[in-house]
């Protein structure tokens, strides 16, 4: 079992490294939504507009979700750190946002298309910033956090969404068999 990375000691004791597996991580979703493209293609809208639970985002929602945090919330947080001198970052729940904003109307392929350029705009600010910007500090909820500390933020969160949808289409009987699909 691989080693658990602690973001504060990584800035420290090897700061490129960390840098650079952050953003591979990142960037791991711009790939990986070509690959989703033919698994969710074909799905039943139900599975992908349908709320499992009232208070939970819908499969496009999730996907929606993901490519809102990058654009309107991670690129405009990187600029206030790299432009301010001390950004004190609102804390943000994009949920509801998500919600109101209609992607649930939005057809799949075009959400998976707003999320690969969202990202892959992401993740070409964050590849180009000089070693010394990852260092620099904001304050959010009352801590101080580093750029590091925000993408590794944004891989969980990000991780906790695809999960969450991973295992909704695990769940879901998509063949003819009347029983889960194997993992």
């Amino acid at each position: 079992m691989s080693e658990v990375t602690d973001i504060e000691d990584a800035q420290v004791e090897n700061p490129e490294a960390l840098r650079d597996a952050l953003v591979d991580q990142l960037a791991y979703l711009v790939d990986e939504i070509e690959a989703l493209r033919t698994v969710i293609g074909g799905l039943p809208e139900q599975i992908k507009s349908d709320r499992p639970a009232p208070d939970t985002l819908t499969m496009k929602e999730l996907y929606g979700a993901i490519a809102t945090l990058d654009a309107e919330v991670r690129r405009p947080r990187i600029e206030r750190i790299l432009d301010e001198e001390t950004p004190t970052l609102d804390p943000v729940d994009p949920d509801e946002e998500v919600r109101e904003a209609g992607w649930n109307e939005k057809e799949l392929p075009a959400i998976l298309d707003r999320l690969q350029e969202a990202r892959q705009a992401l993740v070409d600010r964050l590849t180009n910033l000089p070693l010394d910007a990852w260092h620099r500090t904001a304050t959010l909820d009352g801590e101080s956090v580093t750029l590091f500390d925000l993408a590794h933020r944004a891989t969980q969160t990000d991780a906790e969404r695809l999960r969450d949808l991973g295992h909704r289409l695990h769940g879901a009987h998509l063949s003819d068999r009347d029983e889960p699909l194997p993992t």
